[in-house]
């Protein structure tokens, strides 16, 4: 069994030569400098997109045609609104509808426990009466036009007036729960 087969001796320099044709997966197949010169032209055609761009550009624009007349008008009657103070602009002031005696005798308890408690408070603390009823922490009885002033070292007045009446502490006349009267009383609505 001899076969008849020729036996061929492969040069290996003739492997080679067909093997090097193949390249490796990672090879390029630009020239070494071409990749950089790519680089810079593209980073260049970049540059002169974002010029042209920048000289297609519009300024803003300015507010619309119709907002002129709009101000113009709107700014005239806002004047007249000032000047001529149209009666549907006044507002009417809120009235108390409560009797003068209920109102009187509210205006006495807020007197006793807003101003006289705290300013006999304000004095066992400091030594002094308060210069003024904010520095006793009654600032709401000041702003409702309770007047209080000092006369002499240790007294001092509060005084008020609602509707006609007159209501007044003389604290160096007067003591506290004379003046407030019974607190259990029920004021009337």
């Amino acid at each position: 069994m001899s076969s008849t087969r020729p036996h061929t001796i492969c040069n290996p320099l003739e492997q080679m030569s067909e093997k090097e044709h193949v390249r490796p997966y990672h090879a390029k197949d630009a020239a070494p400098g071409k990749e950089a010169a790519d680089v810079v032209a593209e980073v260049l055609k970049h540059a002169q997109a974002r010029e042209e761009a920048a000289k297609k550009k519009e300024a803003p624009k300015g507010p619309p045609r119709w907002m002129l007349p709009l101000s113009v008008n709107l700014g005239v009657l806002a004047l007249y609104f000032l000047i001529a103070q149209p009666e549907f602009l006044v507002v009417n002031p809120i009235e108390d509808r409560r009797p003068v005696e209920a109102r009187v005798e509210m205006t006495r308890r807020a007197m006793y426990f807003e101003g006289i408690t705290r300013i006999e408070q304000f004095r066992l603390q400091n030594g002094r009466l308060p210069a003024t009823l904010e520095e006793a922490n009654a600032g709401a009885l000041a702003s409702q036009g309770v007047d209080y002033s000092i006369r002499g070292d240790s007294a001092y007045i509060l005084i008020t007036t609602v509707d006609s009446e007159t209501i007044l502490f003389d604290s160096s006349s007067e003591s506290a729960q004379d003046f407030v009267g019974d607190l259990n009383t029920v004021v009337p609505r």
